[in-house]
């Protein structure tokens, strides 16, 4: 965890001082230039990385499988179960929309990452490792697209939703772990897409060009699930 929150901060420092030095123009979000590099193949990381989607698929059960795959769609619709009933795309057009766009913008930055290490899958470097889905050819594995969408909306929902924070994260866990249900991703893919998440969520929250959209989503998302428009200041992250 200390680990976790020094790589982040980092992170963030190296993306403000890459803003500072040109106000005019927005952030590109650059993973490349911000994530540690995966470990290198044969090393004891790497090991240690493939002996935990060995282990997971030996326990993994038909429940654990089923929610692994409905979570293959990257919707922030599947954060519903733990936000209720009132999260449907049908009522929240604007949520829709807003994270429609969070995804492209995700997409294009851990696309660079990934062609820029050109990690094979976990199924590309053991034969014993029997994935759930095949993926796309060239689409490589770190960091996990998936993950980074996951904690990317997490992120977003729990500043428009600071009620829920708690339930969001740990949905957003089980979604980023469900990568290694499948056999598509790697421990440290999935760390990766947690750092790369924030880091993205951080920069759309900073940059100009998404406050009207994030703020008609909050708006609309608070109003569906019946909260006030400004939730009450409070030091309690626990949900209601």
């Amino acid at each position: 965890m200390k680990r976790y929150a020094l790589l982040l901060s980092m992170l963030l420092i190296g993306q403000t001082a890459l803003a500072d030095d040109d106000d005019a123009k927005p952030v590109i979000v650059e993973l490349s230039n911000l994530l540690p590099p995966p470990p290198a193949a044969g090393s004891i990381a790497a090991q240690h990385d493939l002996q935990v989607v060995l282990a997971t698929q030996q326990t993994r059960t038909a429940a654990d499988m089923a929610a692994a795959k409905a979570d293959t769609e990257r919707s922030v619709f599947r954060f519903a179960d733990v936000l209720g009933p009132g999260l449907q795309p049908k009522v929240l057009p604007k949520t829709a929309a807003f994270f429609e766009r969070t995804a492209d913008f995700d997409k294009d930055a851990v696309k660079e990452a990934k062609n820029y290490w050109l990690r094979p899958r976990p199924a590309e470097v053991s034969t014993q490792v029997h994935p759930l889905a095949k993926e796309k050819p060239n689409d490589w594995s770190y960091p996990s697209g998936h993950s980074t969408f996951g904690y990317t909306t997490a992120v977003l929902l729990a500043n428009m939703l600071p009620e829920k924070r708690a339930a969001i994260f740990a949905r957003a866990d089980l979604y980023a772990q469900h990568r290694i249900v499948m056999g598509a991703h790697f421990p440290s893919d999935v760390e990766a897409g947690h750092l790369a998440g924030t880091v993205i969520a951080a920069d759309i929250m900073q940059d100009p060009s998404w406050k009207q959209d994030y703020e008609a989503a909050r708006l609309e998302l608070r109003h569906a699930l019946g909260l006030p428009a400004n939730p009450a200041r409070t030091t309690s992250t626990d949900d209601h």
